[in-house]
């Protein structure tokens, strides 16, 4: 396997492994049939993954009704200080009326609960899980910045949110003083690159990090289903009935032959295509797996090479329309019909 590789998050001086792992499989609740790990077999991947010079390790309160939280936590004791832990707010946690949101009321509960479960003192990244529009953007934003006050956070993120509202949380933190939002964690894949009209431009604006969530797309980046037949039983969408994140199945199925055969010419496996294809581009990727032996297949995508010819295969296969304003800019250039001298 090759030599791992790190990325900057956000403007922190902090480095994180471009190939990362995401808790949602672990638990053995199996909650949303997604993989119902349980502790030993926990403890092999995270040391498998520690091994590897994987170093971030992202999870979320409402996985596994926060049992994932639990079996991570167990199984980075040893590394703890060798481990970036990430985790978020904003889920449903409970039956009680107000155990949802972003208000200051969820949030302190809910991180209490995140630090006992993760048997930690604080959290490296902790992000708010998406956009509440039931509270005013202040109150999760000075709760938020309490958190770091007080040594329970290190650095805030988010998660699934527009460019707008990204805008708009920076800024009042700018205005405030508080400290920076340093990266959004985002479904983006070969199946799904709509983050590149506004979310990604905002991003590299403001110095943030992208952190890939799904980045073969519910599995359907794998090669493992197909146009003409059902998912089959005891894969993601077989479980859950339906195809998620979605995409469009009229040209879906068209990229994922493209990566097959990509993947032929490579001698690699679909998936570790598709995960290159998004370490290449510098973002770190959320590597999600149901057994140690899918998770050391995506690691393999360390080995993948994508030659300049491939990777304009794939651009050209799967980028998006450009829509307005975007190509209006675009037509109109940003030169100067005069020679401009930039300062050193």
């Amino acid at each position: 396997m090759g030599k791992m590789k790190y990325a900057p998050v956000g403007r922190t001086g902090v480095y994180a492994s471009v190939l990362s792992l995401g808790a949602m499989t672990f638990g053995a609740k199996n909650t949303w049939k997604l993989g119902g790990l349980d502790q030993i077999t926990v403890d092999k991947m995270v040391k498998h993954a520690i091994d590897a010079g994987v170093n971030l390790f992202d999870t979320a309160d409402v996985y596994d009704e926060g049992e994932s939280e639990k079996t991570l936590g167990r199984a980075l004791k040893p590394y703890r200080d060798h481990a970036l832990i990430a985790t978020k707010v904003r889920g449903k946690t409970g039956p009680g009326t107000n155990e949802i949101g972003l208000s200051r009321h969820h949030i302190k509960i809910a991180i209490r609960k995140s630090l006992e479960r993760l048997e930690t003192k604080w959290i490296d990244l902790y992000q708010f899980h998406s956009w509440d529009a039931h509270v005013p953007l202040e109150e999760p934003l000075e709760t938020m910045q309490d958190l770091v006050d007080d040594g329970l956070v290190n650095y805030p993120g988010v998660s699934n949110f527009t460019a707008w509202q990204m805008a708009t949380l920076q800024t009042r933190c700018e205005e405030r003083g508080y400290s920076r939002y340093e990266t959004a964690q985002m479904n983006y894949s070969l199946l799904n690159r709509d983050i590149e009209h506004e979310i990604l431009p905002f991003m590299k604006h403001s110095g943030m990090s992208l952190l890939v969530w799904s980045p073969l797309h519910g599995g359907m980046l794998s090669g493992k289903y197909s146009r003409d037949a059902k998912p089959p039983s005891g894969t993601r969408a077989g479980n859950r009935g339906l195809y998620f994140p979605f995409f469009d199945e009229a040209t879906g199925f068209d990229v994922v032959e493209k990566v097959k055969t990509i993947a032929k010419e490579q001698g690699a496996k679909p998936s570790q295509v598709a995960i290159s294809w998004l370490a290449n581009e510098g973002h770190i990727v959320l590597l999600g797996a149901r057994s140690l032996e899918q998770f050391d297949e995506n690691l393999g995508s360390l080995d993948v090479q994508l030659t300049p010819d491939q990777l304009k295969q794939l651009d050209d296969a799967t980028k998006p329309k450009v829509i307005y304003p975007n190509w209006m800019i675009q037509r109109q250039g940003a030169g100067r019909d005069f020679e401009v001298i930039q300062p050193r």
